[in-house]
């Protein structure tokens, strides 16, 4: 199994002097971030879509064997609305600029999403979708894991070979399903305990439940060809360390990701954009 472990994005504020020195540009932090890690999930896809000449970017500063997975947009996951075929197949093609270093794609569903009806929407989507790229699906209501909506879901993405994301959430237990032959687990936890203003160092102590995960992966590792794993921050307070307590559960060193600070007669960071 070939094993993959990142952030959730790598744009987070609480991170400049820690992961990257106060002094590089924005467009900067993603080379900087690719020189320690391998993979990146891609937060802000999940707000728009990216533009071509973004992903190219992207591609351009990250090294050969750089694996990015992105979020399905989210007025695309809206079961009020029609599947919108034209725009999910601009969205994908977007994607495929990325060409070999393009992973799976995950489509995240809000709370709200509840089985039923969406059901209906999720098989329709799903078959609007290439077969030819990989996908996890994330599901956030426990309803979608129960008797036969769960037993219809599971057969579903089994035989799409999609998988059912793992994640971590404070608020809804996901089943550690493996439905194809790859797992894409995400360490999430949630805005509240955990928001914004207190990320930079490791806030709670979530050792229990990331050896758990950790454990449900190994229990799968050889039926499988890849895990991508993912940290955010508001899973502990910040991911990078988050990662390197993952790293050791697995006999892997850590990531040293610390930078020394420019001088003080630096300008200091030039922010140009979030990208």
């Amino acid at each position: 199994m070939q094993l993959h472990i990142g952030c959730s994005s790598w744009t987070s504020d609480s991170w400049w002097g820690k992961v990257y020195p106060s002094g590089i540009r924005d467009g900067d932090r993603l080379s900087r971030y690719a020189s320690l890690y391998d993979t990146v999930e891609v937060d802000s896809t999940y707000y728009r879509p990216p533009a071509a000449f973004l992903v190219r970017r992207w591609a351009s500063v990250t090294p050969d064997r750089f694996v990015f997975t992105l979020k399905f947009p989210r007025d695309l996951l809206d079961p009020k609305q029609a599947v919108d075929r034209g725009q999910v197949g601009a969205f994908l093609e977007s994607a495929r600029l990325l060409g070999p270093k393009l992973g799976p794609i995950l489509l995240q569903f809000p709370p709200w999403v509840k089985p039923g009806r969406a059901g209906t929407f999720l098989t329709e989507l799903l078959e609007a979708l290439d077969p030819a790229l990989r996908y996890s699906v994330e599901l956030r209501d426990a309803g979608w894991f129960q008797g036969s909506t769960w037993k219809a879901l599971r057969s579903e993405l089994s035989d799409r070979r999609i998988a059912l994301a793992w994640s971590y959430l404070t608020y809804v237990d996901v089943p550690p399903e493996r439905t194809t032959d790859f797992v894409y687990l995400r360490f999430i936890g949630d805005h509240h305990t955990l928001p914004d203003s207190t990320h930079g160092e490791i806030r709670l102590d979530r050792t229990p439940e990331l050896r758990t995960w950790a454990a449900r992966l190994k229990g799968v590792e050889e039926t499988l060809h890849e895990a991508f794993v993912f940290f955010n921050n508001h899973f502990a307070g910040f991911a990078p360390e988050s990662v390197n307590q993952f790293r050791r559960e697995w006999g892997l060193p850590r990531v040293e990701f610390q930078v020394a600070e420019p001088s003080s007669s630096s300008d200091g960071p030039s922010r140009r954009g979030p990208f």
